[in-house]
């Protein structure tokens, strides 16, 4: 298969794959916004919450506060890890957060341990606390990927065909937007990644035979 690039600005990446398939494209498609690994917050410790919100419905929205993410610093999270619900620091992060009202919570309230992996949207908000409420939380972060949840998906996908040979099409427009946490350009090449080590992986399991 052959890429190349028609258009790409911010988070928006247009490019043709020929010599391809139907299958080979969706499957690339689907690695893009299931396997490709982003960091999102899993586990929310309140110290106090005064908010008209329960605990609950403020870490659900800070789960799905999309965050930039380093992949070369970062290792997915461990069964083992994710099962003790105790997350080693190759694969998480911490931020916190401490307000006092009147006033909204965004995003860019939340003080990471790491600046490379901070809010996308920093004027999210979160919560509005009135005079005299107060809001104080400690956030891990980890590494996930979008077959486990939806708040670990990179972006959306999408293709179409461009040549009219039936069902042998060998030419594909393909689209794919970012959410923020990745450069589109490292999404096609996470996924591509994670396509050969399946297949490395496959080739292994079927050698053992």
């Amino acid at each position: 298969m052959k890429l190349s690039a028609k258009k790409g600005a911010g988070l928006l990446l247009s490019f043709e794959a020929r010599d391809a398939n139907a299958w080979y494209v969706n499957t690339l498609r689907r690695l893009m916004t299931t396997e490709t690994p982003v960091m999102a917050i899993e586990l929310v410790e309140f110290t106090k919450n005064d908010s008209i919100l329960y605990d609950e419905i403020i870490a659900l929205r800070l789960g799905l506060v999309p965050l930039t993410t380093d992949l070369s610093s970062y290792k997915i999270a461990s069964a083992q890890e994710r099962e003790s619900r105790e997350y080693l620091a190759q694969s998480s992060c911490k931020l916190t957060l401490k307000a006092k009202g009147p006033c909204v919570v965004y995003a860019k309230d939340l003080a990471t341990k790491d600046p490379k992996i901070k809010p996308v949207y920093p004027d999210m908000p979160i919560v509005k606390l009135l005079e005299g409420q107060e809001l104080e939380l400690e956030a891990t972060a980890i590494l996930g990927q979008g077959k486990a949840h939806a708040k670990w998906s990179a972006g959306h996908a999408f293709f179409k065909a461009l040549d009219e040979q039936g069902s042998e099409h060998k030419e594909f427009a393909f689209t794919l937007e970012s959410w923020g946490q990745l450069k589109p350009q490292e999404i096609v090449t996470a996924a591509v990644e994670e396509y050969n080590k399946q297949l490395k992986e496959f080739d292994q399991l079927v050698s053992a035979l």
